[in-house]
């Protein structure tokens, strides 16, 4: 019931927050700083105390499936929300006032610039604060993780590429948003490999399908044979060498079904790629479905190769992307032009 409640008051707030302002919308400046950066406005007793511990467990919590230290924020604690402060991207103010009755936590949107998510994390007492946020720690990243998601689905929807999605259409009937900078690197009748090639890094996205049989099909067996068949596709830098799956003890491939917003089943599957008779590889995110109008399998895979930077962003953008995806038999699809 506590977490309908949040839900609902965070929900009811940002709905009038936004109706009430759309008019001021236009006038707001663009928000500032990178991608998981966030302001964290806490003063030192408490950032230094039980509290400020509490926050860091949860806000500097280390990403999954990636092979080194990477926090799910990048945070930046100050004490008092300034001028410039105010127009970051993503903010938290934690308020610690008897005058409360009871902790809570709401999310204000596009509050001093947009796009940006304000959330303000209050309540009467250290303790009572400790409490609910580790309770509803989940609420709390998750709100911060759908905005970032939203700018990027929102950019692509606005100014990205136009060519790349319909090739994809017309070979799997499926509609995707891209942004720019991608290229087709190779491409069959059930293939299609594009990435985003930059000087020290690269972002790819493998696209594949093939006739559905039984619920076997979204096992981590399954998944990993026909992911390891195309993968083969893509070629390393040296002659003969090909991508595959790292499947060591240590670093198996692990699976999780969940469900998007228009109801539509994936089986995603998060673990770490390599290069058969090369040294390469990196962190990779697949995301399987089932297309009930023509009965197959289509999953999209995401991979990353940043060995001398941080990988954590280069991953969520690919993840955002599987968020925009539609199927003709999706209530919320739309058949391209």
């Amino acid at each position: 019931m506590k977490k309908l409640l949040v839900y609902i008051t965070v929900c009811l707030l940002c709905t009038a927050f936004w109706s009430c302002n759309e008019k001021e919308k236009k006038y707001k400046p663009g928000s500032i700083g990178s991608a998981y950066e966030l302001v964290l406005v806490c003063d030192n007793a408490r950032w230094e105390g039980a509290l400020g511990d509490t926050l860091r467990s949860i806000l500097l919590e280390p990403v999954d499936h990636i092979n080194s230290y990477e926090p799910i924020f990048d945070v930046y604690r100050i004490i008092n929300l300034t001028d410039l402060h105010r127009k970051n991207r993503n903010i938290m103010v934690v308020t610690v006032d008897p005058e409360y009755t009871e902790p809570f936590l709401v999310a204000q949107y596009d509050v001093y610039a947009q796009p940006q998510i304000v959330i303000n994390l209050a309540g009467p007492d250290n303790e009572s604060v400790i409490s609910y946020i580790s309770e509803y720690r989940e609420n709390l990243t998750n709100t911060l993780e759908a905005a970032e998601r939203d700018r990027d689905m929102n950019y692509n929807r606005q100014h990205g590429d136009k060519n790349i999605p319909r090739e994809i259409y017309d070979k799997f009937g499926v509609e995707v948003e891209l942004p720019y900078g991608y290229k087709v690197r190779n491409t069959l009748d059930d293939f299609m490999w594009i990435s985003f090639e930059y000087p020290t890094a690269s972002q790819g996205v493998i696209i594949y399908s093939y006739p559905y049989t039984d619920r076997e099909n979204f096992t981590v067996d399954s998944l990993l044979y026909y992911r390891n068949k195309f993968t083969a596709l893509i070629p390393g830098e040296n002659p003969g060498s090909h991508m595959t799956t790292y499947t060591y003890e240590d670093y198996k491939p692990e699976l999780t079904h969940l469900r998007l917003d228009n109801g539509r089943y994936w089986a995603e599957m998060r673990g770490f790629w390599d290069v058969e008779g090369d040294y390469m590889g990196g962190p990779f995110v697949s995301y399987s479905t089932l297309d009930t109008d023509t009965r197959r399998v289509v999953t999209f895979d995401f991979y990353v190769f940043s060995p001398d930077k941080p990988k954590r962003n280069y991953l969520r953008q690919l993840e955002h992307l599987i968020y925009a995806v539609r199927f003709p038999s999706d209530a919320t699809a739309v058949a391209m032009q």
